[in-house]
Formats: C-alpha cells, sequence, structure tokens
C-alpha cells in the first residue's frame, strides 16, 4: 500500500510506519462535543525535505506559524486522494517531526463550537414599543420573524394600551440563520425548518440596550402665540420626557451623571433665508435660565447642529429644554434627538424595544442543542457547514445501503466484540424544562431495557421555564398589577419557548397565538426525530469488526448511509472506523 501525505502542494518523506486514521461520524453526539476525525500521531523522519517544508521547527532563535497554529494538508491513499485536512506540529525529536491531522468538519463550525458567543449578541434590532403598535402575527414581508403575537402576558394587555404593551417575540429560525449568516456556514435543517420556523422566544425582560440610548421626537408644527415646537414622540428612554397640555412642547430631562458625554442632534427645517437667525434653544431650572443658543438657516432653510450639549450643565439634575422658532416650519423633515451615553434604566414603553439585550442569556452552541433536542437532530458534516438529521433518516436510507459483507474478515461466527449498551444513557433518560409551580410537569423520557444500568438520570434539561400556567397553555405572565391596582408591573416568569398556532373562527378569520401545549416532552418523545432515537437506543447492539476497506470505500463514506451485512442479516449505522494498512476495524450500531 502507498501512502502520501503533502504539505502546502508537496509530498513529504514518511516512515515506514503505516499512518492509522480514525473516521468519526458523530451519530447521536451532542452537539457541542462534535469532535473532528483524526489520525494518530505520525512520526515524520528528519529528513532535509522535511526540515525545509515545516520550517525548521526545532532551530532556536528561528519562529515559523507552523510552530504554533494548523496549517493545510492533504492524505493520499495508492494514488486515490480522501481528504484535506488540518495538520498540526505535535512536537519535534531525534526521531522526527511529530504530527496530526484532523478532518471532516468544516472550520467555521469548529468557530462557533469553540466561540463564547450567546444569542444575545445577534438580533441586533428594535421594534416600536407603544400604544400604535399592532399585532403582526410575527409576518415580515410574507416570511415568519421577529414581531408581535399575541399570548398571555398576565394582564388584559388589550384594554390597557394606554399602560402597555405586549413584549415582542423571537423567531427561532430567523435567528438560526442569522447566526449562520455572522459565521459564514450552511445549517441545514432540511424539512424541520417548517418546523423550527414556529418556534418563539417570548422576551419577558425590559433591559435597555445602549445602541438605543436616545430620545427623539419629530418636530410636528410651531404653535403661533409662543413659537414653541409641537413634538410627537418617536423613541422614550427613561429620564426624558414631553411636557404635554399646552399648544406647544418642552422636554423635561432628569440626569444624575455627568453632563459631558450627552448629545443633541437637532434639525429644524424652516421658511427663514440663509444666513438669518431662526431657531432658539434655552435651557433653564426651577430657578433660572442655564443657557440659550442660536441656529441659523442654511441655504435650504434648515437649521442644524450635532454635537455635545451647547450648555454648561455640571451639578444641575434636572432641567427643561424649549425649542422656539420665529419662522414657520419648512417642508423637511425636523427631529430633536438627545442621547444619554448612561443609561441602564429599562425600556421606557413609548419608545422602541431592543431584541438582542432581552433575549435569554445562553451560548449559541446551547441554543443549537436546544432546538436539536426538540426535534431528536443530530449533526453531521456537509462541504458547507452542517446538516441536522434525525436517526429516521439513515434508517429510510436502507434502500441506499452500501454492501459490506464480503469485505467482513470473519473471526468466528459472531462479531469480533459485542455490546449492548450505546452512549450514556440510563434506564430512564428524563427530558426536562425548569419547573414552574403554577403548571403541571412537561417532563417526558426515554427507556433503555437494560437493567445493568442506573434507574434514572436527566439526560436533558432545557433552560427554560414549563408553560402551562394555571392551565392556561398561551400564558407567558410577565406583566402583574401593582398592589393598589394602578400601574403594571414587570414579574419574572422565567425565560420561555412557545410555539406560534394558527386557527380559524367560523368566519374564517384567522388567528395567531403561542401556545406551548405542542412542547410538552411527554407528547414530543414518540414524534417527530425522537420517536427513532428511542427505538434506536431502546436495546442497542453494538459490533466491532474488522473489514478490508479500499481508498475507494473510505473516500466515499457516507455516514447518512447505513452498511448491509449479510453474516447477520441486518443494516447498521457506521460510529466510528479505525483504519491502518489495508484493514479497518468498524464500530457499528445495528438499525431495527
Amino acid at each position: 500500500m502507498k501512502e502520501e501525505l503533502y504539505i502546502k502542494g508537496e509530498s513529504v518523506d514518511l516512515g515506514d510506519s503505516e499512518i492509522t486514521l480514525n473516521f468519526k461520524s458523530n451519530l447521536l453526539g451532542d452537539i457541542s462535543k462534535i469532535t473532528a476525525s483524526n489520525s494518530y500521531t505520525i512520526t515524520l523522519p528528519r529528513t532535509n525535505k522535511n526540515i525545509r517544508l515545516l520550517e525548521f521547527p526545532d532551530v532556536a532563535g528561528h519562529e515559523s506559524y507552523m510552530m504554533r497554529d494548523y496549517f493545510n494538508a492533504e492524505y493520499y491513499r495508492n494514488g486515490v486522494k480522501l481528504f484535506d485536512a488540518k495538520a498540526v506540529l505535535i512536537s519535534c525529536s531525534e526521531d522526527g517531526f511529530n504530527v496530526a491531522l484532523t478532518w471532516g468538519m468544516s472550520e467555521k463550525f469548529i468557530q462557533l463550537m469553540n466561540d463564547d458567543k450567546s444569542i444575545q449578541e445577534f438580533a441586533d434590532m428594535a421594534l416600536p414599543w407603544n400604544s400604535s403598535t399592532t399585532y403582526d402575527n410575527g409576518l415580515v414581508d410574507g416570511q415568519l420573524s421577529h414581531g408581535y403575537i399575541r399570548h398571555n402576558t398576565g394582564i388584559d394587555v388589550d384594554s390597557n394600551r394606554d399602560k402597555i404593551f405586549i413584549h415582542p417575540s423571537v423567531n427561532c429560525m430567523r435567528l438560526l440563520e442569522e447566526i449562520a449568516s455572522y459565521y459564514g456556514l450552511t445549517m441545514d435543517w432540511g424539512s424541520y425548518k417548517q418546523y423550527i420556523e414556529l418556534l418563539y422566544l417570548p422576551l419577558i425582560s425590559q433591559k435597555a440596550n445602549p445602541k438605543y440610548n436616545w430620545f427623539e421626537a419629530e418636530i410636528t408644527g410651531i404653535d403661533e402665540d409662543t413659537r414653541g415646537v409641537q413634538l410627537r414622540q418617536v423613541n422614550a428612554i427613561q429620564n426624558i420626557r414631553i411636557i404635554t397640555g399646552h399648544d406647544w412642547n418642552n422636554i423635561i430631562i432628569h440626569n444624575t451623571s455627568n453632563w459631558k458625554d450627552w448629545e443633541l442632534d437637532l434639525c429644524i427645517s424652516t421658511t427663514a433665508p440663509a444666513g438669518k437667525t431662526a431657531v432658539e434653544v434655552m435651557v433653564y431650572n426651577s430657578s433660572h435660565v442655564l443657557g440659550i443658543y442660536y441656529l441659523k438657516a442654511d441655504e435650504l432653510g434648515v437649521c442644524r447642529y450635532k454635537g455635545s450639549m451647547p450648555f454648561r450643565l455640571e451639578g444641575y439634575s434636572d432641567i427643561e429644554m424649549q425649542i422656539t422658532s420665529t419662522y414657520r416650519l419648512g417642508t423637511i423633515k425636523s427631529y430633536v434627538k438627545i442621547t444619554d451615553p448612561d443609561i441602564t434604566e429599562d425600556v421606557a414603553y413609548g419608545g422602541v424595544y431592543p431584541i438582542g439585550s432581552n433575549l435569554p442569556d445562553i451560548s449559541v452552541v446551547d441554543f443549537i442543542k436546544q432546538i436539536c433536542w426538540l426535534f431528536g437532530l443530530f449533526a453531521i458534516k456537509i462541504d458547507t457547514g452542517v446538516f441536522f438529521m434525525p436517526v429516521s433518516k439513515i434508517i429510510d436510507n436502507k434502500k441506499k445501503a452500501v454492501d459490506w459483507s464480503k469485505k467482513l474478515v470473519p473471526t468466528g461466527w459472531t462479531a469480533k466484540e459485542t455490546s449492548y449498551t450505546f452512549g450514556d444513557f440510563a434506564r430512564k433518560n428524563y427530558f426536562r424544562y425548569e419547573e414552574n409551580e403554577n403548571a403541571k410537569s412537561a417532563d417526558g423520557y426515554m427507556v433503555v431495557q437494560n437493567k445493568t444500568l442506573d434507574h434514572e438520570k436527566d439526560l436533558v434539561k432545557l433552560p427554560y421555564t414549563a408553560g402551562g400556567d394555571n392551565g392556561d397553555m398561551r400564558a407567558v405572565p410577565y406583566f402583574k398589577w401593582s398592589e393598589d391596582g394602578t400601574t403594571v408591573e414587570l414579574e419574572d416568569c422565567g425565560d420561555r419557548i412557545m410555539q406560534l398556532v394558527i386557527s380559524f373562527d367560523s368566519q374564517g378569520k384567522e388567528d395567531a397565538r403561542l401556545d406551548f401545549s405542542d412542547l410538552k416532552f411527554q407528547n414530543r418523545v414518540s414524534r417527530f426525530g425522537l420517536s427513532s432515537y428511542q427505538d434506536l437506543i431502546k436495546s442497542p447492539f453494538v459490533i466491532k469488526d474488522t473489514f478490508r476497506l479500499t481508498e475507494i470505500d473510505l473516500k466515499n463514506i457516507d455516514y447518512k448511509i447505513p452498511v448491509y451485512i449479510e453474516r447477520y442479516a441486518a443494516f447498521f449505522a457506521i460510529i466510528s472506523i479505525k483504519s491502518q494498512g489495508d484493514y479497518s476495524e468498524c464500530e457499528l450500531l445495528k438499525l431495527l
């Protein structure tokens, strides 16, 4: 058998020992524990060629990136290229240079797994949140997305629109697409995409985002008597508000910190000639005027200012701003915008609701795992990223099975090694949500028929509180009335995950709401990919046998396709292959 290893497009000198390769499918594996296929350590002899290709790695005083980074390699067997790999130089000795190979995983997906990013870093947007906000059923341009979908918030929000409106909900599929786009990879969910698109994370908090720490109001007119501006609020923050009750509107600002980094952005379109002073901005407190700033019109009659607050306000915490114009309002959009760099308060109703900062603090990898567990999906590497598939996909592919019957190297009438356990299971394996004292348990479990295992264990626990508060599967009770019944207060009801359910009334009118009913694990363990998963682990039968696999066999391995062995009259899923020379030791899981 001829083996070749290429580095930088040039073949290296290999020693006499054959290279051992480990092919891994990650079948039924935890996505956060996915490992690439790899080689055993390869010792390259100390030839001049190898020293040059590895850039003199053990010469003191010489520095090469190959000492501390992965580099590209190619592996050939009998003239057939089996794979492209990432190689790493492990160590050097008088015997040679110790190198190892890894392959079979997208670099970008490995980066995703290694990053410590939270899903809060995605969905970087804000939605209007005020008395004009309407239910959009999550539809944006005909596609399910982040938006406002009806659910029970704990109080009747529809009859209290002057006080509060429901929070937005984040579409899980759109969030996954944003994550995939950020890493530049493909996450192929196959036919399960249609189900994931119905999953939503209703946002339960009201955390501000510094990116949206601004107050904004549109200037809609000028009062003829006082020449004061008339304002319509566009975005609100807690410490700035518009004074109402007059034919003009002043602005009240409360600030207990430094005024240094506050900014004012003012644009007022007027009918003033170019160069004329047209706008006056005055700030004052209860006792005296603190400052006046004048703006001149440009050639379009527009008065503009953008920069730090043009007043000396140190030592003052409560001020009032009055904007007046001696000319009528022009046709260009006019506005006033004030930015508070130190805002830490909750989002103010009447402005915008930031999405990312109000998502649960869950890592990207854990979020993907949670979606996989809800549907019984497992990750398989594809050229552009990763494909998520249920175990049933392998079972359904029996008609495409590869016949390994004549490749088996028999060691007797039975397999070389047989075991009756697979993975880290107990007899009863629970799928759980966070407990909800106001709701019945939503947990479910799978059974493994093996009395030698532990009685039970928690296999999966999602960080979402189980739904069904007081029997209402549409409840996400993050609102409550204050004790005196006059104001609405925020209640910590735990992070939630819900499903969009669409129904129609007797007149055919569509009604879209969030519901938890179908997400209870006792309902799901017998459905979707979890059903075939349960069947597979119920009575596992795992064998290890030796096969004569050619370089073509190894090159064309597809973990989605089972193999058939006539000797056992059975189909098997490939778990791993340890290949050295002409022989390969294979670990296989029997399919039902």
